[in-house]
């Protein structure tokens, strides 16, 4: 079977390349998104190219709308050299270190720092105005997620004496338990999407945030998928753990049990659906995440995705 050849770059890149003799590009890899992205270097300049499969003003002015709230509000973001038609937008270059990496590779004392800086973050975002988002993350897109999880994952990892039909009420009343108040939020906030650029956090692929649940970019660094945060997950909310609010605690919870389930109807997509199997290493991490938050609430009325969740204690114990 013949090797696809990668599509060629768009007019206005090629031509923006053109116009700077010596400029080098390389693609940088990125498997769950659609768009592709260039690292450029010139005269000692490093930037970043995002180009859009085909040109996407309403797309492009999304970003950018997005872009603009997040500098305004104090949130680092990288910043934008130039925008090419309705199909590229040129940013500064954030480096290559995630969190993910950043985190593994420091001790004690830099971890304390990072995990400030994430806090620090949170506040910042839940401090934007609600009125700026332009879209939410209500009760259908909450239970689309949930359907997601029913085709994508739950056929491929299948429990005996477990059905869609008794899982799917479960799921209903897990997203209803979640209360409706909602703040700004990024919508992805988890390890991979934050990088750390002179000792300073950077957030990228910010562009489809959004109004969520209260918790919702807590937990998605707290119990992400993609680093365990460990005995330093406590420091992202320290003030709700002392104060011992089980009702908060609760929505905390809730959130995360929500947020890891979604997350797992993703990896078995991007696994199976469009063959990235890397994404399968981080479903053992997810269901442990998914146990804790299930034995934490200790609720009689999920006793049906408890035990479907169960099935899997063995093989996350063993990742």
């Amino acid at each position: 079977m013949p090797i696809a050849k990668p599509p060629p770059l768009p007019d206005a890149l090629a031509e923006f390349l053109g116009r700077r003799p010596g400029a080098k590009w390389r693609r940088i890899r990125s498997e769950a998104s659609r768009r592709r992205f260039f690292r450029i270097g010139f005269r000692k300049k490093s930037l970043v190219a995002m180009v859009y499969p085909e040109p996407a003003p309403a797309e492009v002015e999304q970003f950018l709308a997005a872009h603009a709230i997040y500098q305004k509000h104090g949130l680092r973001v990288p910043g934008i050299e130039h925008i090419l038609g309705d199909q590229v937008v040129i940013q500064e270059d954030a480096g290559d270190i995630l969190l993910q990496r950043a985190w593994r590779e420091s001790g004690n004392r830099e971890r304390r720092r990072l995990v400030a800086g994430c806090r620090d973050i949170l506040s910042r975002l839940a401090a934007v105005p609600p009125a700026l988002a332009v879209s939410r993350l209500d009760r259908a897109r909450q239970l689309w997620e949930m359907d997601f999880f029913l085709k994508h994952f739950f056929p491929r990892y299948p429990v005996r004496g477990s059905t869609e039909a008794k899982l799917r009420p479960m799921l209903i009343r897990l997203v209803d338990a979640i209360e409706p108040q909602c703040v700004f939020a990024h919508r992805d906030f988890h390890s991979r999407n934050l990088l750390v650029k002179d000792r300073a956090i950077v957030m990228i692929d910010f562009q489809d945030s959004l109004l969520a649940p209260r918790y919702y970019d807590l937990v998605s660094l707290a119990f992400d998928s993609y680093l365990d945060l460990g005995l330093a997950r406590g420091r992202l909310f320290p003030n709700l753990a002392a104060c011992g609010n089980d009702r908060e605690l609760r929505q905390v919870r809730l959130t995360a049990l929500q947020r890891n389930i979604k997350a797992l109807g993703t990896f078995a997509f991007q696994t199976h659906e469009r063959r990235h199997p890397a994404y399968a290493r981080y479903i053992p991490r997810t269901i442990r995440h998914v146990l804790s938050h299930l034995r934490a609430l200790n609720d009689p009325q999920f006793e049906t995705i408890t035990g479907y969740f169960l099935h899997w204690k063995q093989v996350t114990s063993n990742e």
